[in-house]
């Protein structure tokens, strides 16, 4: 059983002038990837499901390492024994195996399979879990190709403290992805670092100093929660997160390999700022453009944030899909920021909003986008259902019944659309 796929995911009344675009606007059929920059992009729906599945999963395999760690779980007849050995008192780490590759991707298969019937108790959406299992395990059968997909690191043993990600390595596609995971429960900072909605300064990325004015050529005010969860956590025991990713992610960035970042909901608001910060940075290694892909994302800057993210989008140094359920509660939240600094919080990046029958596509570089989707991110949404709208399986639930129409859009293509990015917008291909 071959693993190609598994590591794929493992990883109304609208101006039709204005900045959204219908899903009945698509245009004509797109081949299944398209070339930018010299490297081949998958078509929109792609693209984003293999990173909507890697959001879901990172919360159950936390789950499983967690419940083996406290032995609740025996996977001693499952992990290989030099990977048992180190997991239950550091996080996990298997970039040397396999002559420096990772742990093989059919091996977590394996591995989840074979803990199916224990994972039930410990995961409350097993269905959906093993539905995204079953889906995998076909198109895995069906490919013959060899094991390019593997599993580097997994930071999970210190959630208490910090945030969970995991970073993985596809050589079929040729991208190293990193993937966090969302809010869990109140034994984690996680909903601590989600009320922290004061405004934190984070440095202007090195090469967009010389192109901002004012204060922005020093700082940009983001969410002071979801920034120091990642780039300077009190609590942390050790190095910050940023600099883990770093370290964790160089030495598989090889030549022609690009950096995608995913998560869902926490996730998506931390990986939109990793994404900002390595978009901006101007170490050699750290191929441009990275991709973003979030599912459900919180507001996580000010107007500022957002001038220096379209800056980035329009020299080419970052593509960024946010995508949300249109009756989710979670992306218009917060309004504004806490504390004394208060300001207006801006979301970035191109927008898929999925409805039950179509989506809208827009882009806040637009004319008129501030005021009408001021309206569409209005907070007066049925808060009694957030579950079901915020959850990862309505929204892929919706990007299936509109597979056909996404399949035939490029993100590279949108960011060449006038009408969606604006006349204003002209962006660098490198």
């Amino acid at each position: 059983m071959k693993t190609y796929t598994f590591v794929s995911f493992v990883f109304a009344l609208i101006f039709h002038a204005g900045p959204f675009v219908l899903a009945t606007e698509a245009g004509a059929l797109a081949s299944s990837t398209k070339s930018f920059g010299g490297y081949d992009y998958p078509n929109l729906y792609d693209e984003a499901m293999p990173m909507l599945w890697a959001s879901k999963l990172v919360y159950s395999f936390a789950k499983l390492l967690e419940a083996g760690r406290e032995g609740s779980l025996d996977l001693g007849d499952t992990f290989p024994p030099e990977v048992l050995a180190a997991y239950k008192d550091k996080r996990l780490d298997v970039r040397d195996m396999e002559g420096g590759n990772g742990l093989p991707f059919n091996k977590v298969v394996e591995i989840v399979v074979a803990n199916a019937e224990n994972l039930k108790e410990i995961e409350s959406e097993w269905e959906y879990v093993g539905n995204i299992i079953q889906k995998i395990q076909a198109a895995e059968d069906a490919d013959q190709s060899s094991d390019d997909f593997f599993f580097e690191t997994f930071s999970s043993i210190d959630a208490a403290t910090q945030c969970v990600y995991g970073v993985l390595k596809d050589n079929k596609n040729k991208r190293v992805v990193v993937v966090f995971r969302g809010s869990t429960d109140l034994s984690t900072r996680d909903w601590q670092t989600n009320l922290s909605a004061q405004l934190e300064g984070m440095k202007t990325p090195k090469l967009l100093k010389d192109s901002l004015k004012g204060k922005l050529k020093k700082r940009v005010l983001v969410h002071r929660g979801f920034y120091r969860y990642i780039f300077n956590n009190k609590r942390a025991k050790g190095d910050q997160r940023y600099d883990m990713i770093l370290n964790d992610i160089k030495p598989f960035v090889e030549q022609g390999y690009k950096i995608y970042v995913t998560g869902h909901s926490l996730g998506a608001a931390l990986s939109s700022l990793l994404a900002f910060k390595l978009a901006g940075s101007d170490k050699s290694w750290i191929p441009k453009p990275i991709t973003c892909i979030s599912y459900a994302s919180p507001f996580v800057g000010t107007d500022g944030f957002r001038t220096a993210f379209t800056l980035l989008e329009q020299m080419g140094h970052i593509r960024y899909l946010r995508v949300n359920n249109d009756a989710d509660t979670v992306p218009t939240i917060p309004p504004f920021s806490l504390g004394l600094k208060r300001r207006m919080m801006k979301h970035v990046g191109i927008n898929l909003r999925l409805s039950d029958d179509s989506f809208i596509l827009s882009h806040p570089n637009s004319n008129g986008w501030g005021f009408v989707n001021a309206v569409r991110n209005s907070v007066l949404k049925p808060v009694w259902s957030v579950l079901k709208y915020h959850s990862l399986q309505t929204h892929e639930e919706r990007m299936d019944a509109q597979k056909e129409t996404l399949q035939n859009l490029h993100l590279n293509d949108l960011y060449d659309d006038g009408k969606l990015l604006g006349k204003e917008f002209n962006r660098d291909e490198l």
